[in-house]
């Protein structure tokens, strides 16, 4: 009796992990959800990320009478099944049932994951990763103006050993010189700006692997070091985004490593190679990189946060498949710089490049190159980079997709590049 009592008892019993509790109080309580997983702060892109991973659709039906609940049912799954997917893929029926167990608004939601490319360096990458970095930190407000800051925290992975601290508070800076216009008189930025750059910054988590083995450990570490409050300061904030600069970084290192160790295989049996494998005591490339995009899929599920990443394709050439904007000018288009998993890994792929200075002509005489100089420098000096989508394997592209991307400028913008910062136009 007692333990038929207590099966009752413990069947009516219903278990909810954090998750579920924290995604039933956003529901509830949307004035105090920490931030929209769906942006990377910057209105364009944000736009980009929306055709490519648009917001789960929540089927909200009111179910008549006469309507039994399997034919609706069965309807909302034949709506789910029809409905184009990001990557031309279609619902497998047991996916569709999960995402229906899903509380509405979490149905199939899609964090950023954006790769930003181009076959030069110095081509504007890092200089976008600033700019979406200060806006993930900085504040929504200074004061009565507003800053359109995320008020978050930032995991900055710096492959390349390059990260100027200077010049991310340059580009903050500037965020905010430009959203508060003309200083007000007798109120300097230093009196203003200044402390909350520097109380901004703090939030910007920087790492120095040296290798794509000591990027796999820094990423593997990166959730023990998030929940450990006594390590830094960013515990009243959410992580918006995970950058990496860059992930081509360590390729061509890789490569060479995955030759010697394909090399020393040969002749060897298949079942001892297959175990060295196993237990990670040979390098291969393809299982490097699976388990760091694993391990990042794994991060972004559990903090909800964009990740952001620059790849540079290194001797290509940026070359296009014939596709054309509404000025009819060629859109170019990188092959992505990394293999699978990488190449599968991004939502939303971009180009960017540097205006091109025209060449002097060989048979040009110095007087006459003298003369044209300027011209030239005032190209340099304009600091203009241009971005579009990067429309490689467009043709797999679904009709939606294709037809908004055209009639939004094919997907393209451009900013600027100044001693003040980034400056970003409106396309």
């Amino acid at each position: 009796m007692a333990a038929n009592l207590g099966e009752r008892s413990l069947a009516d019993v219903h278990q909810e992990g954090l998750d579920e509790i924290l995604s039933g109080l956003a529901h509830f309580y949307p004035g105090h959800s920490s931030h929209d997983i769906h942006s990377v702060g910057l209105p364009i892109l944000d736009a980009l990320l929306e055709v490519f991973a648009p917001k789960p659709l929540a089927v909200h039906r009111c179910q008549s009478p006469s309507e039994p609940v399997e034919q609706q049912t069965v309807e909302d799954e034949e709506m789910l099944l029809h409905s184009e997917s990001p990557a031309g893929q279609v619902y497998k029926p047991d996916e569709i049932h999960a995402a229906q167990d899903m509380p509405d608004g979490n149905k199939k939601q899609q964090v950023p994951i954006v790769e930003i490319s181009s076959s030069l360096s110095a081509s504007g990458k890092s200089q976008l990763l600033y700019y979406l970095t200060a806006l993930a930190i900085l504040p929504r407000k200074c004061g009565d103006i507003s800053l359109n800051g995320q008020e978050a925290s930032v995991v900055f992975i710096d492959t390349d050993d390059r990260f100027d601290a200077e010049r991310l508070r340059t580009v903050a800076r500037g965020i905010v010189l430009q959203q508060r216009g003309l200083s007000e008189p007798g109120l300097g930025p230093q009196h203003h700006v200044e402390p909350l750059l520097v109380s901004s910054l703090q939030h910007v988590h920087v790492f120095r692997p040296k290798s794509s083995s000591a990027l796999l450990a820094t990423i593997h570490t990166l959730e023990s070091y998030l929940f450990d409050l006594s390590r830094h300061r960013s515990a009243s904030r959410p992580l918006q985004m995970i950058a990496i600069d860059s992930a081509t970084a360590f390729f061509w290192q890789d490569r060479l490593r995955d030759e010697v160790a394909r090399t020393e295989e040969i002749g060897r049996p298949q079942a001892e190679i297959d175990s060295e494998r196993k237990q990670r005591n040979s390098f291969h490339l393809s299982d490097l990189y699976t388990e760091v995009v694993k391990e990042l899929k794994g991060l972004q599920s559990q903090f909800q946060c964009a990740i952001v990443y620059t790849t540079t394709v290194s001797g290509g050439r940026v070359s296009g498949p014939g596709h054309y904007d509404q000025s009819h000018a060629p859109i170019p288009s990188l092959r992505p710089a990394l293999p699978a998993p990488w190449g599968t890994f991004p939502t939303l792929r971009l180009i960017v490049h540097r205006s091109s200075v025209r060449p002097f002509p060989p048979s040009m005489a110095a007087h006459a190159a003298v003369k044209d100089a300027p011209s030239r420098q005032s190209v340099v000096q304009q600091g203009k980079i241009s971005a579009w989508v990067n429309p490689w394997g467009r043709d797999e592209w679904p009709r939606r997709i294709v037809e908004t991307i055209e009639a939004n400028n094919g997907g393209g913008f451009s900013f600027y590049i100044r001693d003040s910062g980034v400056e970003m136009t409106d396309p």
